[in-house]
């Protein structure tokens, strides 16, 4: 789909400007913090706060789909899946698709996890939930809340807003509808609207007065507060303070990274090109000789490849441990950290729980040493306990590392990406993004385009182009590629 239904449109019109209202007073009463669910016990925590009266509404996937709570067998009778049960509930009574469907290929849509967002803060004010909020888990898939704690407060009419999130309602549905939206909003608050020349006039508490002028279309093209005396009220712009970033990984040495990361990942082409039988094998045994400096697979013997040790990660204390040999990749990544005042991760031991994904910073941290060490490979092997992995950079001078074409780099950024992700928040994940793509472009050769910025970024491979796109967020959306001038505007 690359629109929502008229049956979602016109059902939804008559609770959006109330939902929006709600969402900000919810993200006014709750700090952020790491999120999280439990759905055996309809529990939220975001933070150190916990939300009874919770749960998950649904999930939205890599692949650009989204999957309702409700159509998870695994979960199904959770107190924690209530919320979804309700809307399908009201789907099947309304007639509306989007609800009773259960997986929607959102790929249609220009920015698909935005039409997620939207689809899940529609579902809220449906729903009469007091909140609604998302986390990562994984890669670059959320999982979305509907949170209906009684500690949550209900948001009333503030004179400095209404008119703000009446026209966010009304602009955010396709189609006009604006008077549906301000009666909608009217009935959630019981509150009297009058339809008057040009457009509504809705009676708000304390003598003030909405006045909105609706076009013959239906749409919003002004709208104002006055008081009784007729003077009209300044919209509320002030935002509730922020504590300062501290971002795990500083903004500059995640730019820094990306691009060596995306790089190394290609190299596990060049290992697969080399050693003969290791396509074949579903799940190979790795081995690691300390002493001969050889990387093996015990399924093949007789391979046997240089390698040497970047170091190892604990599960348990999410730690991670570099080796102590000096090698110049590692030493560059920690000499990288240093120089962006980030010596936690240029200590010996780095301790990775602070992370939203532990494994992932090692991962980065390793993939970058592997390219800038000028290692042809990355790999890992168990530790012999199974309290963790070491990671191998190979170094064997037979293997070559492979180049790049359009499909392989568009599988590169997609993987690379989901590794990436969790590492960022909205404020560096496109300059992260960006200079992954940039780097990768830049270090096979590529001409990059930059006009589409800040939504596309395009590399020409001679007759082919591969495009990646962005959300609003900075997230890459999609990469695909096809000949030059055919893959549209």
């Amino acid at each position: 789909m690359d629109t929502f239904s008229s049956e979602l449109l016109s059902f939804a019109r008559g609770y959006l400007g109330g939902g929006i209202e709600q969402y900000n007073w919810f993200m006014e009463q709750i700090a952020p913090g790491r999120t999280g669910c439990d759905l055996d016990a309809g529990l939220a925590w975001i933070g150190d706060r916990q939300l009874a009266r919770s749960g998950q509404l649904g999930t939205f996937a890599e692949d650009q789909t989204f999957m309702w709570a409700w159509a998870k067998p695994d979960l199904a009778g959770l107190p924690g899946t209530r919320h979804s049960v309700r809307l399908q509930e009201i789907g099947a009574a309304h007639g509306i698709p989007e609800f009773t469907t259960e997986l929607l290929d959102l790929g249609g849509f220009h920015d698909p996890k935005l039409a997620a967002d939207h689809l899940s803060l529609i579902a809220q004010g449906v729903l009469g939930a007091r909140g609604m909020t998302k986390f990562n888990h994984g890669g670059r898939a959320y999982t979305y809340l509907a949170i209906d704690d009684e500690s949550v407060a209900l948001a009333q009419p503030d004179p400095g807003n209404v008119a703000t999130w009446l026209r966010i309602a009304s602009d955010l549905l396709l189609g006009g509808g604006a008077r549906a939206v301000i009666a909608g909003y009217a009935r959630r608050h019981g509150l009297i609207v009058r339809e008057v020349p040009g457009g509504n006039e809705l009676d708000l508490p304390g003598g003030y007065r909405l006045l909105a002028r609706i076009d013959e279309r239906d749409n919003i093209v002004d709208a104002s507060v006055v008081n009784a005396e007729g003077v009209a009220q300044q919209p509320i712009t002030a935002e509730r303070p922020r504590p300062p970033r501290q971002p795990f990984i500083p903004d500059e040495l995640l730019a820094r990274l990306a691009p060596a990361s995306a790089i190394a990942m290609g190299f596990k082409r060049g290992l697969l090109d080399f050693a003969t039988g290791l396509r074949e094998l579903e799940s190979p045994t790795p081995t690691w000789d300390p002493v001969t400096g050889r990387y093996g697979i015990a399924e093949l013997p007789e391979l046997a490849l240089a390698a040497v040790e970047l170091g190892h990660y604990e599960f348990a204390t999410d730690t991670w441990i570099w080796a102590g040999n000096g090698w110049p990749g590692s030493a560059a990544v920690r000499r990288a950290a240093f120089e962006a005042g980030a010596n936690h991760l240029a200590a010996e031991r780095v301790s990775l729980g602070p992370a939203f994904k532990p494994a992932n910073a090692a991962d980065l941290l390793t993939t970058a040493a592997v390219h800038l060490g000028g290692g042809v490979g990355w790999v890992h092997v168990p530790l012999e306990d199974g309290s963790g992995f070491r990671c191998l950079a190979i170094t064997d001078p037979r293997i070559t590392p492979p180049g790049t074409d359009p499909d392989f780099a568009a599988t590169i950024f997609e993987v690379t990406a989901n590794l990436l992700n969790p590492l960022t928040d909205v404020e560096n994940r496109y300059r992260t993004m960006r200079e992954m793509i940039v780097g990768y472009f830049e270090h096979f050769g590529i001409p990059t385009l930059f006009v589409g910025e800040p939504q596309m970024l395009i590399g020409h491979f001679g007759l082919y182009e591969l495009r990646v796109e962005f959300g609003v967020d900075g997230a890459l959306t999609r990469a695909y590629w096809g000949l030059q001038g055919q893959l549209g505007l």
